[in-house]
C-alpha cells in the first residue's frame, strides 16, 4: 500500500488538532491587550479576559432568572424535603434539651445574646398587649359586663327585703352606669392590667427549666413542631420575594464573577468545560483528517 495515501488525512489530523487547540487556547489568552506601535493587535486580549464583564452580567441574569428565581428557590424552601429537615432539626433540639436544667430565657438568650433578648421580650410583650388592648376597647365590655353582673346582682337579692325596691328602671339605670364605668376601667386601666398579666405569665414560662417544660407539654410537642411548619411557611410566603429583591442575586453574580482575576476565572470555566473543549480539539482533528482523506482522492 501507498504510505503516502496516509499522508494526507495524518497532516490534516495534525492541523486539525493545532488550529483548534489554538482557537481554544486564543479564547484566554493573551490576558492583556498587546500594542505595536500604539496599535492594538487584533484578537488581543484573549475573548474571555475581554468580554469577562459582559459574560459576569449574562450569568448572574441566566441564575436571577433562571437557575435560582423566585419560583425555584420558594419550591425549594417551601419543599416537603425541606419540612421534613426542619421536623427532624426541631425534634433533635427537642430531644436534647428535654434533661435540660437550663431554662427557656438562658436558651433563647443563647441566640440572640442576653441585652439583644431582653430588647426582644419586651418589644414582643408591648407588641402582644396593644394587639389585645386594642381588641378589648373595641369589644365595649362595658354593656356585656354590666348587664352579667347586674343580672347576678338581681339574682341574689331576690327574696331579701331589698327584692320591692327593684325595677325596670332601676335595672336599666345600674345598667348605664355600671357600663360606662367599666369602659372607663378599661380605658384607663386595662393595658396595665393586660401588662401586667402577661409579665407575670411570661416571666413564669421564661424562668421554667426546659426538662420541666418537656415534661408538662410532652404530650403537645407534635402540635408544637406543627406549629413551627406553619409559620415557616407563612414566613417564607409573604417575604420570599422581597428576600430575593433585597439579595438582587443577579448582582450578586455579577460582582462575585468581576471580583475574580482573570486566571481565577479562566480556572473556574476550565473545571466546568474542560472535557467539552478537550472534545473540540479532538473533533478538529477527525475533520481534518476526513479533509485530508477527501483530498487525497482529488
Amino acid at each position: 500500500m501507498d504510505l503516502s495515501f496516509f499522508i494526507g488525512p495524518l497532516l490534516g489530523g495534525i492541523i486539525g488538532l493545532i488550529t483548534n487547540g489554538i482557537a481554544i487556547r486564543m479564547l484566554f489568552r493573551p490576558l492583556n491587550a498587546i500594542k505595536v506601535f500604539g496599535l492594538t493587535l487584533p484578537f488581543t486580549p484573549g475573548l474571555i479576559p475581554k468580554e469577562k464583564p459582559r459574560i459576569a452580567k449574562s450569568l448572574g441574569d441566566v441564575v436571577a432568572n433562571n437557575l435560582l428565581n423566585e419560583d425555584v428557590i420558594k419550591n425549594g424552601l417551601l419543599s416537603p424535603e425541606m419540612d421534613d429537615k426542619i421536623t427532624i432539626a426541631v425534634n433533635g433540639l427537642i430531644a436534647k434539651k428535654s434533661t435540660s436544667d437550663e431554662t427557656l430565657r438562658e436558651l433563647f438568650y443563647s441566640f440572640s445574646g442576653a441585652e439583644r433578648g431582653a430588647l426582644i421580650i419586651t418589644d414582643v410583650t408591648k407588641k402582644v398587649v396593644g394587639f389585645f388592648y386594642e381588641r378589648m376597647v373595641k369589644m365595649e365590655l362595658g354593656p356585656l359586663l354590666s348587664e352579667i353582673a347586674v343580672t347576678e346582682i338581681v339574682s341574689n337579692l331576690q327574696g331579701s327585703m331589698f327584692a320591692m325596691l327593684i325595677n325596670e328602671n332601676l335595672i336599666s339605670s345600674a345598667m348605664v352606669k355600671m357600663a360606662e364605668i367599666i369602659e372607663r376601667m378599661v380605658v384607663e386601666k386595662g393595658e396595665n392590667i393586660l401588662d401586667n398579666i402577661f409579665e407575670k405569665e411570661s416571666t413564669n414560662l421564661l424562668d421554667k427549666r426546659l426538662c420541666d417544660l418537656y415534661l408538662e407539654y410532652e404530650d403537645r410537642i407534635p402540635e408544637f413542631v406543627a406549629w413551627v411548619i406553619s409559620t415557616y411557611h407563612q414566613l417564607i410566603d409573604k417575604n420570599i420575594g422581597v428576600l430575593i429583591h433585597a439579595l438582587d442575586l443577579s448582582k450578586l453574580v455579577e460582582d462575585q464573577i468581576n471580583g475574580y482575576d482573570v486566571l481565577t476565572f479562566e480556572k473556574m470555566l476550565l473545571e466546568i468545560m474542560r472535557k467539552e473543549l478537550n472534545a473540540i480539539v479532538w473533533l478538529g482533528g477527525l475533520l481534518g483528517c476526513i479533509m485530508g482523506l477527501v483530498m487525497s482522492f482529488v
